[in-house]
């Protein structure tokens, strides 16, 4: 009788959490599809997870692994080959597609508006390419993208280019096991950085890449700015270089 006692607790413990966590992924769901009304109906099939954070844990849990495709997988294996699922993703109610198909549905439908996540924005700024309207991108892209990547721009550099994809192939053909998609990832900065900043020095290339990353990983990051969290790192960046 002594042990009925404990084990009633742990039940009843055990139901607690499970009605809590029950409402809390049912929480997204109160505030952002009930108020569609009967529009809800045409939602895709899909989840927006945990309150605030949505889906975005298991997406960064994802794409830091070996197997990124296993965020999409989850949805496909729990609501069917779909092609688009709703998500909660970067603070916001998102649509992901995952076909050729959907993709075409969403670009040619004028009920999907293009938007960039608030991380995004704040630190690649307002008045960039991705914060002005489609005709300004336009021109602007006109304007700036001969003088940087066209034909007569880049034919400069071709000879810099070669050789050094030359002899990047040689090292890596001795280097046994490697991490390919990093060497790589070096090899185009090393480029870049030459190209813009005429400097191959290693040292400022080090220092300008993990400048680069923290700026990277906070663009695709929620917007939170607390010390720890990638996009405080990626505005502490940016305060640094400008």
């Amino acid at each position: 009788m002594d042990m009925m006692g404990p084990m009633w607790m742990m039940i009843a413990v055990l139901a607690i959490l499970g009605g809590l966590k029950w409402v809390l992924r049912r929480v997204n769901w109160w505030v952002y599809e009930t108020q569609l009304g009967d529009k809800r109906h045409a939602l895709p099939p899909g989840d927006l997870g945990w309150p605030f954070i949505g889906n975005m844990w298991s997406f960064l849990r994802a794409f830091r692994s070996n197997d990124p495709d296993s965020f999409i997988g989850s949805f496909v294996s729990r609501f069917g080959h779909t092609g688009i699922y709703k998500a909660f993703m970067f603070g916001n109610p998102s649509v992901i597609v995952t076909m050729p198909e959907t993709c075409k549905r969403v670009l040619n439908d004028d009920a999907f508006k293009p938007g960039w996540p608030t991380s995004t924005v704040e630190l690649i700024g307002k008045k960039s390419f991705i914060g002005i309207s489609y005709y300004e991108h336009k021109r602007l892209r006109h304007l700036t993208a001969a003088s940087i990547n066209g034909h007569e721009a880049l034919s400069v550099y071709i000879p810099y280019i070669e050789e050094n994809v030359v002899c990047t192939l040689e090292k890596w053909s001795e280097m046994g096991e490697m991490e390919f998609l990093t060497h790589l990832r070096m090899l185009t900065f090393r480029i870049i950085m030459f190209i813009f900043l005429s400097s191959e020095s290693e040292e400022v290339m080090a220092a300008l890449e993990k400048e680069y990353t923290d700026l990277n990983h906070g663009v695709r990051s929620m917007a939170i700015n607390v010390p720890g969290f990638a996009y405080y790192k990626a505005l502490k960046v940016m305060h640094d270089f400008f």
